[in-house]
């Protein structure tokens, strides 16, 4: 049994059902692609790429399963975005001296 369709029957839902056939049919379509351009978009992607779809799945994912949407990882390794900076942030309590 496939985990989209195990989540999809566990929430039960006509949307959570379709919504599972959908990441079925995009994780066969996006482990195709990887095989043919690696890991990260790039410049062969073409204009209707997985990759593209990615982002868009997981939210609806974790809309529809909840924290279960977690269980899916490789949807959440490409549909998560990814940090561009990491930004430090300061200590910002002041010490108060009597």
């Amino acid at each position: 049994m496939n985990v989209y369709r195990i989540l999809g029957d566990y929430v039960g839902t006509s949307e959570a059902r379709v919504l599972a056939e959908q990441l079925v049919a995009w994780h066969d379509s996006m482990v195709k692609h990887l095989r043919v351009v690696g890991r990260r978009r790039g410049p062969a992607c073409a204009d209707d790429c997985p990759h593209d779809e990615a982002a868009a799945l997981w939210l609806a994912a974790q809309a529809a399963f909840g924290a279960r949407a977690t269980d899916l990882t490789f949807l959440r390794s490409h549909g998560q975005r990814r940090r561009t900076a990491t930004v430090r942030l300061a200590d910002d309590r002041v010490e108060m001296h009597a």
